[in-house]
């Protein structure tokens, strides 16, 4: 029933370059919505359409397809139809788009079994097959002769793969349609990509809730020196390198809960900020690290790493000034090397140790000044970075020193919740044994429904305090490029996430593929199956 039509919009959706962030996804969700329509189908859906990101550079929009039924209660069916770039293919990348073609140079990916059930490509796992499935869905729903007993809304992101733009936009949408309608929403059912969770794992996952991260920054000062002097200064290098050291793949900073353990921290980039050759040591440098959360808060990870900093800057410090000592032993000078002293300072600590230095108007008129000079295709992680650098600079103070921070984007953990859709997953997991289906906490990959659902407990005031590229924190909101979440509009979602998704290999890899079988025939007969149970669940309420 389901396998040739998903195959084919599969195919199709692949044969379309959609690297994020870029034009190619107004192509995509273009071509969503001629599949959407295909075979005059247009009218039968309550709307459909595109829903243009706001202010966006490119142009790109959300596509939507909603089908009333006789209840108000709405499930929504999410998938995103961007993807990362294709360059990794090399040689082979003219086939990147090309499932069929790509297929007999499987050997070629690094794949050295049969490719024989799999769909190869970039985006076939993650995640055009998803974004397939739920298109073929509410096509069905939208052609039966009877409204279905609930409502049904089909909605395709762009820009996942980036900074969540689409589903940012997809907020509001959802609020707008929810009072046009009077619905109530029961929750979200993502179906971006899952796979094995290690080798010979037979099962099929569905996750209930999801991962968040955070993008913690680190400034480094060191101290102005020469290089044939160089314990007259302090390579700020140094600092980062021991910083990144104790902090990347640490173990003991994964969280861990209800048996999940995450990924550890990891550097996404470290750079110093010297602009050319010279033989001066660099005084300033900096990173950033991913960190994966569960349970904690901003606040919660900015005062574990705060201490971390303190710990490795005291340790640093006394290991130079001892090596100065052995220095200065064998060089034959008596003299003993100064005691070295430096501080740990988070964004928020400087802010307010600047304004009262030099008031809130002129401090604000500095940092707006500085965002205006950066280069209008600047990222905001890099101007995070320029801000701190002024901040540092208006402070008056000298180094050795950490300024913590964080960088965008974040994305808030959302725990596993109660409900009508949860019970509906359980039973339709209970029901089929002999496909190993395994219902799990926390969908351990970044995803859009971090931006559905934002608990009570992950508070964000440590986040909006000290991330410099915020909007709070400037006062010229029309400045480009600033982040901000509608974080008011996500608490009043607040709607349950799953993830059931397609089954993949090879995701963001040369090999990256999706199981025919199960993603394009059992994933959308199982998610009909959950509707099924949530219009009986239904039902059973009103009878």
């Amino acid at each position: 029933m389901w396998f040739e039509k998903v195959k084919s919009y599969t195919e199709r959706l692949v044969a379309i370059r959609s690297v994020s962030p870029g034009a190619g996804e107004v192509d995509v969700a273009h071509e969503i919505l001629r599949l959407l329509h295909a075979e005059d189908l247009a009218s039968a859906y309550t709307e459909s359409g595109l829903d243009p990101l706001e202010g966006d550079p490119f142009g790109r929009c959300n596509v939507y397809a909603f089908v009333r039924g006789v209840a108000p209660a709405t499930l929504v069916l999410l998938g995103h139809f961007d993807t990362v770039d294709t360059t990794d293919y090399a040689a082979l990348e003219p086939l990147a788009r090309n499932p069929a073609a790509l297929a007999e140079h499987a050997r070629e990916l690094g794949y050295t079994e049969s490719p024989e059930g799999w769909m190869f490509g970039r985006g076939a796992a993650d995640m055009k097959s998803g974004v397939a499935v739920i298109l073929a869905l509410i096509r069905y729903l939208a052609q039966q002769e009877t409204p279905p007993p609930l409502s049904v809304l089909m909605l395709a992101t762009a820009d996942e793969e980036n900074e969540s733009a689409g589903v940012l936009q997809a907020v509001h949408f959802l609020q707008r349609l929810r009072q046009r309608y009077g619905l109530t929403y029961l929750g979200v059912i993502n179906t971006d990509y899952t796979t094995a969770r290690y080798p010979g794992d037979p099962h099929r996952c569905v996750y209930a809730g999801t991962v968040g991260k955070l993008l913690p920054g680190f400034f480094c000062i060191g101290e102005e020196g020469h290089v044939g002097a160089p314990f007259a200064g302090l390579d700020a290098n140094v600092l980062a390198a021991e910083l990144i050291r104790d902090l990347s793949m640490n173990v003991q900073l994964c969280e861990e809960d209800q048996g999940e353990i995450m990924a550890p921290p990891v550097t996404l980039h470290a750079t110093d900020l010297k602009a050319g050759y010279n033989v001066q040591l660099p005084f300033t440098a900096y990173f950033y690290l991913n960190y994966l959360t569960l349970t904690s808060t901003p606040a919660t990870v900015m005062n574990t790493l705060r201490q971390r900093a303190e710990a490795v800057m005291q340790e640093l410090l006394k290991r130079i000034e001892h090596a100065e000592n052995t220095w200065l032993m064998r060089s034959g000078v008596t003299a003993k090397a100064p005691e070295r002293v430096g501080c740990v300072l988070t964004y928020s600590q400087l802010v307010a140790e600047v304004q009262q230095r030099l008031g809130a108007d002129h401090l604000n008129a500095e940092l707006v000044a500085e965002w205006e000079s950066c280069p209008a295709a600047m990222d905001s992680r890099e101007r995070s970075v320029r801000l701190v650098q002024r901040l540092w600079r208006l402070s008056g103070r000298t180094g050795p020193a950490i300024v913590l921070f964080f960088a965008p984007p974040y994305y808030p953990h959302v725990p596993a919740a109660e409900g009508l859709l949860s019970r509906a997953i359980q039973q339709v997991i209970a029901a089929h044994p002999e496909m190993h289906l395994e219902l799990r906490p926390y969908f351990p990959y970044l995803s859009d429904v971090s931006f559905l659902c934002l608990p009570p407990e992950c508070d964000p005031e440590a986040l909006i305090e000290n991330m410099p590229a915020w909007q709070k924190t400037l006062p010229d909101r029309s400045a480009p490029r600033m982040y901000q979440l509608p974080l008011r509009e996500i608490q009043q979602l607040n709607l349950p996430v799953f993830n059931w998704g397609v089954y993949g290999h090879g995701v963001h890899q040369r090999d990256e593929r999706v199981l025919m079988s199960y993603s394009f025939e059992d994933l959308p007969a199982l998610l009909l199956e959950v509707m099924n149970c949530l219009a009986k669940a239904l039902k059973d309420e009103v009878d």
